[in-house]
């Protein structure tokens, strides 16, 4: 069993454009900027052996996204388009005094971070995403590769009103213990999925995280090809049950700019499983292109 220590860190709230998103905080401000973006379903806690390794030459925020853990949670579906989430990390970045960051990012945080880099390069120094893919990749594969159809059942399930949240709720939010506990792995207990489990068991706590599907489901792929000189790191896991490899060619035919890692032995859940290895990825690739 492994306990974090995370060291002095604080946690803040911030209102931005009529939201409050909830943030932690570790590492000096006077440092680089370091935000990290998690996915679905967690909240800022599934950073914490990154901003363990990170604190020490960055100013890390790990945020909640609008609509997890005790970042504002909005009823209205529309509430959750991709533009307002993009928005809110932009004025995240100008509210806490900068003009850019490094964006660390996994799962729906990538496709967040990816969409911030293409519309606003110039706040982005570098992107890292971890076991994600733009929207572009993500429409163009789930149509056009069978495989990826697959194992994207959940988006059509999670477009459907009140049911997906009875499923992810299922035998107290299994759901948890799938993606997390992996026979043999010591970064995870139960102790770190019974954090996840406390936040979306309660009330309204999964509605706000399923709307993010239900806002942004669309049939057509932007085949824009982005030639901005912003640092782009794509990692993808090899024993991903939610995301093909085929997604990374795909992805490289929308930037000119891309390196992309493929990580044997570990699942989703990535950046948890095996940080050590993960957070030598991104440090390799910060060092590279002097970050």
């Amino acid at each position: 069993m492994v306990h974090v220590q995370l060291g002095p860190r604080e946690r803040s709230q911030i209102s931005l454009a009529g939201i409050k998103l909830h943030y932690v905080e570790s590492g000096d401000p006077s440092k680089p900027l370091m935000i990290f973006l998690h996915g679905f379903p967690e909240f800022w806690y599934s950073w914490r052996y990154q901003i363990l390794e990170f604190k020490k030459d960055y100013w890390c925020i790990a945020v909640d996204m609008r609509g997890y853990g005790d970042s504002e949670r909005v009823e209205d579906v529309s509430a959750y388009k991709l533009n307002l989430l993009i928005d809110d990390i932009k004025y995240l970045v100008k509210e806490l005094g900068r003009e850019k960051c490094i964006l660390v990012s996994h799962d729906w945080g990538g496709a967040i971070a990816n969409a911030i880099r293409n519309s606003y390069p110039e706040i982005v120094s570098a992107l890292i995403m971890l076991a994600s893919m733009s929207t572009a990749a993500s429409i163009h594969e789930i149509w056009n590769n069978s495989k990826q159809f697959l194992m994207s059942w959940y988006f059509f399930l999670f477009r459907l009103p009140w049911l997906p949240e009875q499923f992810v709720s299922m035998n107290d939010l299994e759901i948890h213990d799938k993606i997390l506990l992996v026979p043999g792995n010591t970064y995870v207990d139960k102790q770190d999925v019974e954090c996840y489990k406390y936040w979306f068991c309660k009330p309204y706590a999964l509605t706000p995280p399923i709307n993010y599907y239900r806002a942004n489901f669309d049939y057509i792929a932007n085949d824009k090809y982005y030639k901005d000189n912003v640092p782009m790191l794509v990692v993808h896991a090899a024993k991903d049950l939610y995301i093909n490899k085929t997604v990374l060619e795909a992805m490289k035919k929308q930037y000119e700019y891309i390196e992309t890692v493929i990580v044997d032995g570990v699942g989703h859940a990535l950046q948890q499983h095996d940080p050590d290895r993960i957070n030598k990825i991104i440090r390799d690739f910060l060092a590279k292109n002097n970050l």
